[in-house]
């Protein structure tokens, strides 16, 4: 059963939104948990996203057990489509406010768990903000992701990744955006020194 991987608060949320699991999800689960690179190949509404994403939020829902989350990125989303960026932005909020319903109701406390979208969109404020408190699940784009690894600034946030999904990867692999977006991912690798578990959808 693929709920005896979750921390209850994350498949609570889960199996209240959804009729259940799509086998896409199912085997993406298990290979995800076990730390391997994966790369999700299935058609639109098979569930990719959150085939990719639950599972990166609930490593972060029992780091939150521990002790306090740090303010520092562990979840890069990069997305080629800035529109889609913040469509999965707003897509984030609803499973990290479900997962803190119910940590409140049955513990009295949330996980803390903030998603933040960086784009050449972001206002001025908006960037000035993530610099001061970062969020713990970054969405941007593979340009927006070369500019923060040319930054002090954006070094320090994004030091502590452990998990890259990288979106509609068809869409970027075989051109001049797939060939930089490579090297971003290669600086980051050398960035946080161990390179991060990869998913691709």
């Amino acid at each position: 059963m693929s709920s005896s991987l979750f921390h209850p608060a994350v498949w609570s949320w889960f199996d209240t939104a959804f009729n259940s699991e799509t086998p896409v999800q199912a085997a993406a689960w298990e290979r995800i948990r076990n730390g391997a690179d994966v790369l999700i190949a299935a058609p639109t509404g098979s569930g990719k996203t959150f085939a990719a994403f639950l599972c990166a939020i609930n490593d972060l829902v029992l780091q939150s057990e521990q002790q306090p989350l740090t303010d520092a990125v562990q979840v890069l989303y990069v997305s080629p489509l800035k529109a889609l960026s913040n469509d999965i932005e707003r897509n984030l909020q609803q499973p990290l406010a479900g997962v803190d319903r119910w940590l409140l109701a049955e513990h009295g406390r949330v996980s803390g768990i903030r998603a933040m979208v960086r784009t050449g969109d972001s206002t001025p404020g908006e960037r000035e903000k993530m610099r001061r408190k970062p969020p713990q699940i970054l969405v941007t784009t593979p340009e927006s992701l070369y500019l923060l690894l040319t930054s002090a600034s954006g070094r320090r946030m994004l030091g502590a990744v452990k998990t890259v999904i990288v979106d509609e990867i068809h869409a970027v692999a075989a051109s001049k955006r797939g060939c930089h977006l490579a090297l971003s991912l290669a600086r980051l690798d050398a960035l946080t020194g161990d390179p991060a578990r990869r998913i691709g959808l």
